[in-house]
């Protein structure tokens, strides 16, 4: 779902945004690819950043093609470690390295592999993609075995231990949230739509700053979310970890969310909230924050909010005091690698060709990247050009 598109003509496709191919339909429409605001470490599909787009199938499905895995597969648990590990593109490559960053001065990559979509661990050993038929995929990086463990799929996420996997299925009929566990593949009820639409010019375009898809299990693995938005209504759901619902709210305004500890933090119009134990109260009066990610030792989230004039901020804040403090200006795309080193992405002035306008929603990315140091406040250039996701998880 990438690389190097013209920044007109954006094609934006959202609701059951997917990363579907040939096994759930066929690919009729002309469908674009950029690397743009690509989710950093969360299984999900963004609209882009200084590219537009999303791979999608359009077309009739054949018949029983997005029926589930039979038998359903029982999961192995996920292999714990207490190395830092990043699954991420480097400078001159358009492959996915799994790259050991525990040492941040001397990282080393030991796995690389080719996959349709950024992928997400599910340890420490296992990686997760969707595939280019619509396939979600198991790899076990050190050996490439592969196991395909569910169909016709866009959005998912694993348990912590890895012994359970949430995915949002394309039917002929619409959207489900279906859960695999315990060797049983079933559906926890169908998902709205959020319609479909696109940019044309940058200057056009204020919608980036607040589409998103997530899907994500809690960090103790208690709890699975889904908060989407669109063009139509928000989707706002939290179900237990056997498929019990909890919560659902559908708006216009519910985005951006991210799990830290046993909250989950999202925005809507009244700025960042925190739901905690089935209570909502806010947390951020007045924040417009984008694509926030956790920690991974807990306790801070670091996001990105923009200035009149479109330039990102990257920010991060304390769960615990709601303490916020600025990093970097003109930095976007921001995730922790580890509990002390951020990544993010630099942003230049816009060129005419690119119809930013006097006041643009956001910036081009500049090519260049960084690592930001929270204990010293330094800033050193990476090779690191796009973050799919980290190990261990936010916490």
């Amino acid at each position: 779902m990438h690389r190097n598109m013209k920044t007109t003509q954006w094609l934006v496709v959202l609701g059951s945004v997917a990363l579907l191919g040939s096994a759930c339909g066929s690919t009729n429409s002309s469908a674009r690819s950029a690397t743009a605001e690509r989710p950093s470490a969360s299984p999900f599909v963004t609209i882009p950043y200084t590219q537009p787009g999303t791979t999608v199938a359009s077309g009739a499905r054949q018949g029983n093609q997005c029926q589930p895995v039979v038998p359903a597969p029982t999961l192995a648990p996920a292999v714990s470690s207490s190395r830092n590990l990043v699954i991420a593109e480097l400078a001159g490559s358009s492959k996915f390295v799994v790259r050991d960053v525990t040492d941040i001065n001397h990282p080393s990559t030991v796995s690389t592999f080719d996959a349709a979509s950024p992928p997400r661990f599910v340890g420490a050993s296992d990686v997760s993609y969707v595939d280019s038929d619509g396939n979600v995929v198991r790899l076990t990086y050190a050996s490439s075995r592969k196991l395909t463990v569910a169909r016709c799929a866009s959005l998912f996420d694993w348990s912590p231990d890895g012994t359970a996997l949430a995915y949002l299925n394309q039917t002929d009929s619409g959207s489900e949230l279906r859960l695999l566990r315990g060797g049983v593949d079933r559906s926890l009820g169908p998902i709205p739509e959020s319609g479909a639409g696109g940019c044309e010019s940058i200057a056009g375009c204020a919608i980036a700053n607040s589409i998103d898809y997530r899907l994500f299990y809690s960090p103790n693995g208690a709890f699975i979310s889904l908060v989407t938005s669109g063009f139509g209504k928000s989707v706002f759901r939290i179900w237990s970890s056997d498929g019990k619902p909890l919560e659902s709210g559908d708006s216009q305004d519910i985005t951006m969310s991210a799990w830290s500890g046993s909250s989950l933090y999202f925005r809507d119009a009244g700025g960042v909230e925190v739901w905690r134990a089935g209570n909502t109260s806010i947390f951020l009066p007045g924040a417009v924050w984008i694509r926030p990610n956790a920690s991974p030792a807990g306790g801070k989230i670091v996001y990105v909010s923009r200035d009149a004039d479109g330039w990102a901020h990257t920010f991060v804040v304390d769960t615990t005091t709601g303490v916020v403090r600025e990093l970097k200006a003109r930095r976007s795309n921001p995730v922790f690698l580890t509990s002390r080193y951020i990544w993010y992405a630099g942003e230049r002035d816009c060129v005419p060709a690119e119809e930013c306008g006097p006041h643009p929603p956001f910036h081009p990315l500049s090519g260049t990247s960084y690592i930001y140091d929270l204990q010293d406040g330094t800033e050193t250039q990476s090779v690191i050009t796009t973050v799919a996701d980290v190990w261990p998880h936010a916490a």
